[in-house]
C-alpha cells in the first residue's frame, strides 16, 4: 500500500471529519494560516501513523523526516501565537515568516511523501 492511500485511508483526514476547521474564503488572513497550520500538524499525524502501520526499506529515515516535520509544525505554531500577541509592525513581519515557512512546509511533504497540498 502507497502512502497517500494508508494516510487517505485514515478517518481524521477524509473530508468531513468532525475536526475539520472550515475554510472559508471570508476568514482573516491570521485564521487562514492558523488552518493551514493545524491542517499540516493533521497531516502530520497522519503521515505517522502510516509510516508506523507500514514496512519498508528505508522507514527508519522516514519516520525521521515525519518526526523533523512534526518539530517544524510545532515551532511554526508557536511562532505564529507569538505573533498574534505582537504589535504592527513586528507583528505583520513576524506573520509573513511564518507564512513563508509554512509553504516551505507544505512544498517538502508534497516532495518528500508525495502528498498534494491543496
Amino acid at each position: 500500500m502507497r502512502l497517500e492511500h494508508a494516510v487517505a485511508m485514515n478517518p481524521t483526514t477524509e473530508q468531513g471529519s468532525r475536526d475539520e476547521l472550515p475554510q472559508r474564503s471570508d476568514t482573516a488572513p491570521d485564521d487562514q494560516l492558523e488552518i493551514r497550520i493545524k491542517n499540516l500538524e493533521r497531516l502530520a499525524n497522519s503521515i505517522q501513523a502510516a509510516l508506523g502501520r507500514q514496512s519498508f526499506s528505508g522507514k527508519h529515515q522516514a519516520l525521521g523526516l515525519a518526526n523533523d516535520l512534526r518539530l517544524k509544525i510545532a515551532a511554526n505554531w508557536k511562532m505564529f501565537q507569538v505573533a498574534r500577541l505582537l504589535r504592527e509592525p513586528a507583528r505583520e513581519s513576524m506573520l509573513s515568516r511564518v507564512r513563508s515557512s509554512v509553504d516551505d512546509l507544505e512544498e517538502s511533504i508534497a516532495t518528500h511523501f508525495g502528498v498534494e497540498m491543496t
